[in-house]
């Protein structure tokens, strides 16, 4: 027979885990030369590591030296081992020195990794094998190497772009996006594996390289980017946590939503809460609303001046005057990267999804607003040719209906014209 016994809190017993750092232990970050590998580096040693790997493919830099002897002041003893991490051969050579002349490898951090940007359909596949070496083969030869030892974590440094895409970035997406199976795969196995899929770094990182047009692009699109302590704060948590893939991302989602293609998002499920939750997201973009409001004698004149703003933005520029109406805007400095960007920014202000080869297809000003006008947006226009088919339809028309005319009918006809004159004045 049950009893009522009240209210019981039930404690799940846990193991009391060790910290994820201990001294005792080694730990290797690929790509540790590089400005994050050294933020890897020096966080890691704060926390207590005592023995660090370092692996890259050029010598140290006079940077790089500066912090690893900061590191080794600090009582850390810091190995540099040089290598390709996509080729086999030095991974096992990297491994090998390590199990032979230092303490037991614990944890892998693997950071490497490269750009080769481009759109896809101009993309060669040297730029795919290029990108995807050091995180496809360089993680799974990692994985191969260490499956049977003891370590803490084994963290791959993903990013967003497998989850979200980012123009020009196709065989990035794909390469992070064969980290996060891994991740996925290895917990299967019953192996610590964790994949962070990291926003942009702020001053460290591949992102922080990027000119200030690209920054600014970055900026627009709602990425906020991740300075080193708010990102080793990030990792401090995850070391011990028992997800397979996690995403790490700074974001303002209103700003982001608006910058797809389409402007709203709706074709990404996971957007569509955020979408519902936000009214403002559902609402018309400001230009869509005016280019309803305004007559339609100055449409025509507002989607020109708008194309030319846009055309603007995307290159940098502040004077929209510069921007010719039979320019070829290819010639005015936007490279393929731009044209995707402007296409996006077009699909977002219209409200409406265009082709992938629109700034090919229509490469100025003058085609763009036509082919938009006529066929895309679906208002009524009103433009000088308009006006001027007009003319030509109405003096087609009156010289067939004069053909038809008797001439009893055209002497009626002209002494009427003549009177509406004042022809027939004394």
């Amino acid at each position: 027979q049950a009893k009522n016994i009240g209210k019981v809190v039930v404690e799940m017993p846990q193991a009391s885990e060790p910290s994820s750092i201990q001294p005792e232990a080694s730990y290797l970050i690929t790509g540790g030369l590089g400005a994050l590998g050294l933020e890897l580096a020096q966080w890691m040693v704060k926390q207590g590591a005592q023995h660090l790997v370092l692996s890259g493919r050029r010598a140290p830099s006079e940077n790089a030296q500066k912090v690893i002897g900061n590191l080794e002041t600090a009582g850390a003893s810091v190995s540099v081992l040089l290598g390709d991490i996509s080729c086999q051969e030095d991974v096992a050579k990297t491994l090998e020195a390590i199990s032979t002349s230092l303490p037991p490898l614990k944890g892998v951090i693997h950071a490497a990794g490269v750009l080769d940007d481009g759109v896809l359909q101009q993309m060669s596949w040297q730029q795919f094998t290029k990108v995807m070496a050091p995180k496809v083969q360089g993680t799974w030869y990692l994985h191969q190497f260490t499956k049977d030892l003891p370590l803490d974590f084994f963290v791959c440094f993903s990013s967003i772009a497998s989850l979200f895409g980012s123009p020009g970035q196709g065989n990035y997406a794909a390469a992070n996006g064969f980290m996060d199976a891994l991740a996925h795969y290895r917990r299967g196995l019953g192996l610590p594996g964790l994949s962070i899929n990291w926003g942009a770094w702020g001053s460290a990182g591949m992102a922080a390289r990027l000119d200030s047009l690209n920054q600014n692009r970055l900026e627009s699109s709602g990425m906020i980017a991740i300075e080193p302590e708010r990102g080793m704060q990030a990792l401090d948590s995850l070391l011990s946590d028992s997800s397979s893939q996690v995403v790490v991302l700074p974001i303002n989602w209103s700003k982001f939503v608006h910058q797809l293609p389409g402007g709203h998002g709706q074709k990404i499920p996971f957007l569509e809460a955020l979408i519902s939750t936000e009214p403002s997201l559902t609402k018309k973009s400001a230009f869509r609303e005016q280019l309803e409001s305004v007559p339609v004698s100055e449409r025509q004149e507002l989607l020109t001046n708008q194309i030319r703003s846009l055309i603007a933005k995307t290159l940098g520029w502040t004077d929209t005057q510069k921007i010719g109406m039979r320019q070829p805007l290819f010639d005015l400095g936007l490279d393929s990267l731009m044209a995707v960007e402007l296409k996006n920014r077009l699909e977002s202000s219209l409200e409406t999804s265009l082709s992938s080869t629109l700034l090919f297809d229509y490469p100025t000003v003058e085609a763009l607003v036509e082919y938009l006008a006529s066929d895309v947006i679906s208002l009524e226009f009103y433009s000088d040719l308009d006006e001027t088919e007009n003319v030509e339809q109405e003096e087609i028309d009156n010289a067939s209906r004069f053909q038809e005319m008797s001439e009893e009918e055209m002497a009626k006809l002209l002494a009427k014209k003549i009177e509406s004159l004042g022809g027939n004045k004394s």
